[in-house]
């Protein structure tokens, strides 16, 4: 896994400590207590790419996750 991460790193891989600081942020944070429904991007406020707000993609994503989920 280090070789995968030494290697990786250059190209804008992140450690897995790394990806979850904005979630342990999120989760513990009396800053954002009352924030909903925001996207956020190492710890602060932003905008999803144009393929995150599509919704056709979305339903599509959700279609195939309950199929796989035998829902």
């Amino acid at each position: 896994m280090r070789t995968v991460l030494k290697v990786a790193k250059p190209i804008g891989a992140i450690s897995p400590e790394e990806g979850a600081q904005t979630i342990i942020y999120l989760a513990s944070s009396p800053q954002v207590a009352d924030v909903t429904g925001e996207y956020f991007y190492e710890c602060k406020p932003a905008t999803p790419t144009a393929e995150a707000r599509n919704d056709e993609d979305a339903r599509k994503l959700w279609e195939i996750s309950e199929s796989i989920a035998g829902l």
